[in-house]
């Protein structure tokens, strides 16, 4: 578990008309843009970011409807989220970017590849190379109804934990669930992502096969293992990674024994492997 962190301060630029979220570590060297996975916010990448700013300016987006980002009635496909990635590139006077995804943002991460070719220097996938639409339907998640009001802060913190690994305890996730609830007057909290938000999302999500034929730029997709992958998904996850393999123009995978998020339980080895990867 990683000690106490800077985390920078809260930015938002409206594009598109939707005010949106996102966190600038600064740095020095060629810009990373970070995308987050399903009900996650910018803060996610707390842990991960600061170790990469010496050589690279980070910054991390927080997707519509998630977060202090704004809700919206539309613009739920990965598609969408890609072209809100490319405007906060206009907006922050960035020409080209290497882009990060982990799980959901990995989609977004090759849709913003394969539409916008000369924007994307590389592609990195945490644990976000899957085919989601490829998914067996009888292996999705049964969708158990999650509360939406919580007594007190305490009481939501301890209900995210029990669904997660110890694993991922840490500043990051404090710092992303502190930005995804609103506090009432007595005390309670509202989970701002709870499920009738996240529906929408999550069947643009089973709907995504990802582009990889149209990607030029060198892709590394990081697939974390372990006791999760049993079945017929496990069959699911290798089709998923044998398809990145092959109809990606430039490929590498690296598989490390993690929970899904796998840039917070194994952070050193995923920076490394980045700066591996990105090294000029």
């Amino acid at each position: 578990m990683q000690g106490p962190i800077d985390i920078p301060a809260d930015r938002f630029v409206v594009l598109d008309g939707v005010r949106l979220h996102y966190l600038d570590w600064g740095g020095d060297g060629d810009p990373l843009l970070l995308l987050t996975g399903l009900g996650c916010t910018a803060h996610v990448f707390a842990e991960l970011a600061p170790p990469l700013s010496d050589r690279f300016r980070v910054v991390a987006l927080t997707r519509r409807g998630h977060g202090s980002t704004d809700r919206v009635a539309t613009g739920h496909a990965l598609t969408d989220a890609a072209e809100d990635a490319r405007r906060l590139l206009d907006a922050l006077g960035i020409e080209r970017a290497h882009v990060a995804g982990h799980s959901m943002g990995g989609g977004e991460a090759s849709a913003l590849a394969a539409r916008h070719p000369a924007r994307v220097a590389s592609v990195v996938y945490l644990d976000g190379a899957y085919d989601w639409a490829d998914r067996p339907a009888e292996e999705w998640p049964e969708e158990t109804p999650s509360p939406e009001r919580f007594a007190s802060y305490d009481d939501y913190v301890a209900h995210v934990h029990s669904l997660l690994p110890d694993t991922v305890r840490g500043p990051a996730f404090d710092a992303m669930l502190r930005a995804s609830v609103d506090t009432q007057p007595d005390g309670s909290v509202v989970d701002r992502f709870a499920d009738a938000a996240a529906a929408p999302f999550v069947n643009a999500l089973k709907a995504f096969r990802h582009p990889y034929a149209d990607i030029a730029a060198p892709a590394l997709a990081v697939y974390a293992l372990g006791g999760q992958w049993q079945g017929p998904l496990a069959t699911w996850r290798a089709a998923c990674r044998d398809r990145f393999m092959a109809e990606t123009a430039d490929a590498r995978v690296l598989e490390l024994e993690a929970s899904h998020y796998v840039f917070i339980d194994r952070r050193d080895d995923v920076v490394a492997a980045m700066r591996a990867f990105l090294a000029p």
